[in-house]
């Protein structure tokens, strides 16, 4: 078989492990239906707005059925690995870049859960690792920040990161990218123990100990130096100015400043993922009221997205990707939904002269 062949095997084999989760036949009828919500990207994520089952039967499914989350979890994130794996095939130890970073989803009132205030966005506040392979880019993982005396996104990070299997961390050169929120010297640290790069942002009162006690912003774009309370390894500086503002960030890697800036750009297709996550696939309409229910509808935005990616073809729009990917995946669902809206206008059709009949036909 060819690579695209297995890949569009491994595609089936994810969707069909995924909504075989459910115990029951009605339960699963209800995961088809949610997938298919959040696959819809022409229309908003809601549980209000699902087609072919009710909104209380969707909202049982989020908050209250006892199916095993953690299962849908492990055959979706087992299937990103694999892939990616699968597309460094013949490579000699290809570099992985895994991003991390925090997004807020903003949400007024304190009944859903873990909904607090950090960076002045009152909402729920996720940490989430970005895993980037050639054209894989995958959402892998996430930690909610649950607030002040709790494990900080530092600490989150740090989790995410000792996720990542030893098959990936064999197979691949892997670079972590983060921006200054994350500079802390025990996040560098575990970086460093696990065997990974990094390019990751600093402050600019940064201080370092050469060439000198002074700050990162004393010293030159693409000058290698030793950050003060970090004190292993020299890392190579780069600098950036957008607008009136100045951004930097060090290497382990000892690259030109130029290289250091074009490394931390890459971090931007986990920034996207936040945008289309949140605006098209229905990551910023959460309104699941539990614990249980946010981590089942996180779960379906990244097996969302991941579809769409894994259906993505040279020019094709994201919106484009998820409808193929919810045709290809669930052609009976979208086969319902299609007879539903015919049935639904009749009367109009039948006002223009025209009256449809359909019958399925043997194959």
């Amino acid at each position: 078989m060819s690579t695209s062949q297995i890949l569009r095997e491994r595609i089936r084999i994810l969707a069909d492990e995924f909504l075989a989760v459910p115990s029951t036949s009605y339960q699963q009828r209800s995961l088809e239906a949610a997938l298919f919500m959040f696959l819809d990207t022409a229309t908003k994520t809601a549980l209000h707005r699902a087609e072919l089952v009710s909104k209380s039967a969707l909202s049982r499914l989020f908050n209250e059925y006892k199916w095993d989350t953690a299962l849908g979890w492990t055959i979706l994130q087992q299937a990103q690995w694999d892939t990616l794996h699968l597309a460094a095939k013949g490579k000699h130890r290809p570099l992985l870049r895994l991003s991390v970073d925090l997004t807020s989803i903003e949400k007024k009132g304190s009944t859903l859960p873990f909904v607090r205030v950090y960076n002045e966005v009152h909402g729920i506040h996720l940490v989430v690792l970005f895993a980037e392979y050639g054209a894989g880019k995958f959402p892998v993982g996430y930690r909610v920040y649950k607030g002040k005396g709790t494990a900080t996104p530092v600490t989150l990070a740090r989790e995410l990161l000792r996720t990542v299997p030893k098959t990936i961390r064999r197979r691949f050169r892997i670079r972590v990218l983060a921006d200054s929120g994350f500079e802390a010297a025990v996040f560098l640290d575990e970086i460093r123990h696990l065997g990974f790069e990094f390019v990751v942002g600093v402050r600019s009162t940064r201080r370092t100990m050469h060439p000198g006690e002074v700050t990162v912003a004393d010293c030159p774009h693409g000058g290698y130096v030793e950050l003060k309370n970090w004190p292993y390894d020299t890392v190579a500086l780069g600098r950036i100015k957008r607008g009136d503002r100045t951004f930097h960030a060090v290497s382990s890697e000892l690259m030109e400043g130029d290289q250091v800036v074009a490394e931390g750009k890459e971090r931007w297709n986990e920034e996207s993922f936040f945008k289309e996550g949140k605006h098209q696939f229905g990551l910023a309409q959460f309104a699941a009221r539990t614990e249980v229910g946010l981590n089942r509808w996180v779960l379906l935005v990244f097996l969302a997205w991941t579809l769409a990616i894994l259906h993505r073809e040279a020019g094709m729009t994201l919106e484009a990707c998820a409808a193929l990917a919810l045709v290809t995946v669930m052609p009976l669902v979208y086969l319902n939904r299609l007879l539903k809206t015919f049935s639904k206008n009749a009367d109009f059709l039948a006002q223009h002269g025209y009256s449809l009949h359909y019958a399925r036909c043997n194959s």
